[in-house]
């Protein structure tokens, strides 16, 4: 089970945009799902991590860091079809683009450096350099806008279609091979390579937002009203049992249809992409039912998609640092369940907080700083 599995660095604001409801929740469904992995990961004890239940587990565990890319580049070409309306040009579309990845990818070496230092500077130079999920993210959104930005004013659908498969196609080559000793890893880990520095590499994880951006440009186009919204995210359920139910039919004729030297390498190749793809799809259709059903009110699914890179930096250091020591390796699933119970409700305190006095705190101290601030050519 890799970790840390990531959330999104781009915040969707709740609005009265039904389909923009639909992607906070899914966000938060997948901050609990990354809740959940990372506790287990982190609590069960090795006995535990046998089983049908911890088969269960595994297989919930590697759904967030898929559905977290997917949602950054749906959330992506929100954005994009907002712009193309305001008549923003090609050029700056891709420079935004650009911006926003390598932000994120230097937050990512900001949270390694933070892991580093509490760990008390042990693990090795390695641990600083690896290409986690936020590392992925980043550098997901910088081939977003070499092939994605829309051109001319038009999305550009099927260049990030074939950009998937082109990432997806290569991705049990690329993925993990081994690159020569003289570049140096900590690049070259971006493209592919071993652990423990490539975990998250462009093949083929830039599959998922490539395709998330092509999903993000047909849901905004094709679901201008509510019988088009429920025909897109109908539609989106149906063809995810479709796309599932085939690869779960193709593995029963024949389990070795493609073989793969190894499960890692496997977990690269179409078939699980296409297996986690349907049932992402089939977790759309449930989060659009949701949000219809309840459609105002408190959403704790909602709320916690909202600061889900809050979350993310705070829940890794609760799971595996040195707060959470005693329960290490010592529990069993009925235990790390509720464990990762109360975590949830930490977390969901947390970005209550978050949002409530977020806003006032980072003005009281940016005051703070300005009045303390040194003048120039004041005299004592």
């Amino acid at each position: 089970m890799s970790r840390p599995v990531p959330p999104s660095a781009d915040t969707v604001r709740e609005g009265s945009n039904p389909r923009i409801d639909v992607i906070d929740w899914m966000r938060g469904l997948a901050v609990i799902l990354m809740i959940q992995a990372h506790g287990f990961d982190s609590w069960l004890l090795p006995a535990a991590k046998t089983g049908v239940a911890y088969d269960v587990i595994r297989h919930m565990s590697g759904l967030p860091s898929r559905l977290f890319l997917l949602l950054v580049g749906v959330a992506t070409a929100i954005r994009f079809e907002g712009q193309i309306r305001r008549g923003v040009p090609t050029a700056a579309l891709r420079r935004q683009v650009f911006m926003r990845g390598l932000t994120i990818v230097g937050l990512a070496y900001l949270f390694r450096l933070q892991e580093f230092t509490l760990a008390g500077f042990k693990g090795g130079w390695q641990s600083l350099f690896r290409v986690d999920i936020l590392n992925a993210i980043g550098s997901s959104l910088l081939v977003v806008g070499a092939v994605a930005t829309p051109r001319g004013g038009r999305p550009q659908v099927w260049a990030a279609v074939l950009g998937a498969a082109f990432f997806l196609g290569l991705g049990p080559l690329v993925g993990p091979a081994h690159f020569p000793t003289w570049l140096p890893r900590p690049l070259t880990a971006y493209i592919g390579g071993q652990r423990p520095i490539a975990w998250f590499t462009l093949f083929p994880w830039a599959a998922w937002t490539l395709v998330g951006v092509a999903l993000g440009h047909i849901w905004l186009r094709y679901a201008r009203d509510p019988r088009g919204q429920a025909r897109c995210f109908l539609a989106t359920g149906l063809l995810g049992a479709i796309s599932t139910g085939a690869v779960i039919l193709i593995r029963q004729i024949n389990p070795y249809v493609i073989r793969y030297p190894s499960e890692l390498v496997q977990q690269m190749g179409p078939g699980s992409f296409f297996y986690r793809l349907g049932i992402i799809g089939m977790l759309f259709a449930v989060g659009w039912a949701a949000t219809r059903l309840a459609p105002t009110g408190f959403s704790p699914m909602k709320q916690l998609g909202r600061t889900s890179l809050l979350i993310y930096w705070v829940h890794v250091d609760l799971c595996y640092g040195g707060i959470s020591r005693p329960l290490r390796a010592h529990l069993g699933i009925a235990a790390a369940t509720a464990w990762i119970i109360v975590l949830t409700a930490l977390m969901l305190g947390l970005s209550l907080l978050k949002v409530r006095y977020g806003d006032a705190a980072r003005a009281w101290f940016g005051g703070q700083l300005r009045t303390r601030a040194p003048r120039v050519g004041h005299q004592a």
